[in-house]
């Protein structure tokens, strides 16, 4: 029998009080996690709760509120105390927000504002086409009282964007979409929680890619721009509760609950409240005592910037940590990285080896990458581990924008992912191997340099190491 099957029955064997499964070469732990995953589907059930009832969660909304109060509470009916980590984060709240072209004819556009993009009335501006991020090409045009419609994934940093608006006179920014179908892209316009000096939208690609040829063919093409979105200060939570060990170190599961306001943020990260919320049940249920504790951490504020990993990176003892797993959008398991710790690769080649038929096809990674909440613990040296867990590409497209929603959701791959996830931090918890302590400051600083992200880090002003 195929190894993956029978952990499948056994596991079905022991909720369903079967006692003629065999069992016997193969853990009943791991085997009971499995099959009430897969069987039970307890993790779509809360998503689809949390999702239909209370809407998207946006830091300082009703809908994140709500769905913060429901998780409490379904946790406590599992037994968990639950700790809420207040802590205050330059946060932004969007308000009602219109573009419109005025010349050379008149159409309302389909756009929302860029996070951090401060209040402005009726910005009006001939549009200047940018194909390229190089700034010292583009100072050289004459650009005051224009409004800049920028390509696809272009970017400046808060730098460049003041520099633009108090030097050479740029009224505001239009950002076209990354793909097609009339989506748009919500997504803050930088990580520092800094108003930005002009306002910016995201349009989508087919009414961009409009203008864009207007443009090139010679036309005057005017936009107006206003918003009422705005900055302030913020309380941001970060929900955290725990499985304690014997050891005195810990495993920390987190991912971001936060989730932008346009759909239900289901997929992103509607899947990883859900995992994390699943995994916890199945290790309560099923693993209760390890050797070494497992602290479950719903992260705040992400989309906005990494506030709440940041916050708790920089205020919680880190020394315990042996490992940190990151779940974000975490569809279809098919690699995991260890994030450029080697020691961890052995490990996790006997985790992928133990899968039996759920076994990764691709071999282990290790290699970082930027802008999940691992990343505040990387920067401290903390072991760190993700999943390379793909979603449809036909759904996937829509992360961040109005069909972020339940329907997205694949029920199988989010029963497995959450049964995956539950063998791997069990199988941490329960490692009795002698770790290395964090990284010094010197040691990080080279993991990302041997991820080759030591450029782009500094690109965007958020290289915290000193120069050799």
């Amino acid at each position: 029998m195929e190894n993956g099957l029978r952990l499948l029955l056994c596991g079905l064997g022991i909720i369903l009080g079967i006692s003629s499964v065999n069992c016997e070469q193969t853990s009943p732990v791991r085997e009971a996690i499995v099959g009430d995953a897969l069987l039970n589907e307890e993790a779509y059930q809360f998503l689809q709760e949390m999702c239909d009832r209370f809407g998207p969660r946006m830091v300082g909304t009703d809908g994140h509120r709500k769905s913060m109060d429901f998780l409490e509470r379904r946790l406590s009916d599992l037994g968990f105390r639950t700790e809420r980590q207040i802590f205050q984060f330059p946060g932004w709240a969007r308000g009602e927000s219109k573009v419109e072209i005025v010349e050379p004819f008149k159409r309302s556009l389909r756009a929302a504002a860029i996070g951090y993009t401060r209040v402005s009335t009726q910005v009006e501006g001939e549009l200047f086409y940018v194909e390229s991020s190089r700034i010292e090409d583009l100072v050289k045009q004459e650009l005051k009282g224009k409004v800049l419609l920028l390509r696809p994934n272009l970017r400046f940093s808060h730098k460049d964007l003041t520099k633009l608006a108090s030097d050479h006179g740029i009224l505001g920014i239009a950002m076209i979409n990354r793909v097609n179908g009339g989506q748009l892209l919500a997504r803050v316009a930088n990580h520092n929680g800094e108003p930005t000096p002009i306002p910016m939208m995201t349009i989508t690609q087919e009414e961009g890619f409009w203008m864009k040829r207007l443009l090139l063919d010679g036309a005057t093409v005017r936009i107006r721009i206003e918003t009422t979105s705005e900055s302030r200060i913020f309380d941001g939570i970060n929900l955290i509760t725990s499985l304690p060990g014997s050891s005195g170190e810990k495993i920390v599961l987190g991912a971001h609950f936060d989730s932008w306001d346009l759909g239900q943020g289901a997929m992103d990260n509607g899947l990883g409240v859900a995992q994390i919320y699943e995994v916890a049940r199945l290790l309560k249920n099923y693993s209760h005592q390890n050797l070494h504790t497992i602290e479950f951490v719903w992260f705040d504020a992400e989309e906005l910037g990494l506030w709440g990993s940041r916050h708790y990176a920089n205020t919680s003892s880190l020394d315990g940590i042996r490992a940190m797993v990151n779940l974000d959008m975490v569809g279809n398991p098919i690699a995991i990285n260890a994030m450029g710790f080697d020691e961890l690769v052995p490990f996790l080649e006997n985790f992928s080896n133990d899968l039996g038929s759920w076994s990764f096809d691709r071999k282990v990674e290790s290699k970082a990458w930027l802008g999940g909440d691992h990343h505040p613990f990387i920067l401290k040296g903390v072991p760190s581990i993700t999943l390379n867990a793909p979603i449809n590409s036909d759904d996937v497209r829509y992360y961040h924008d109005f069909a972020d929603t339940l329907d997205k959701v694949d029920r199988s791959h989010l029963a497995r992912s959450s049964a995956i996830v539950g063998l791997l931090v069990q199988a941490l918890a329960n490692d009795q191997t002698d770790r290395a302590s964090r990284l010094s400051t010197g040691e990080t600083a080279e993991l990302f340099r041997k991820s080759g992200l030591e450029d782009r880090m500094r690109k965007a002003g958020q290289w915290p190491f000193a120069d050799d």
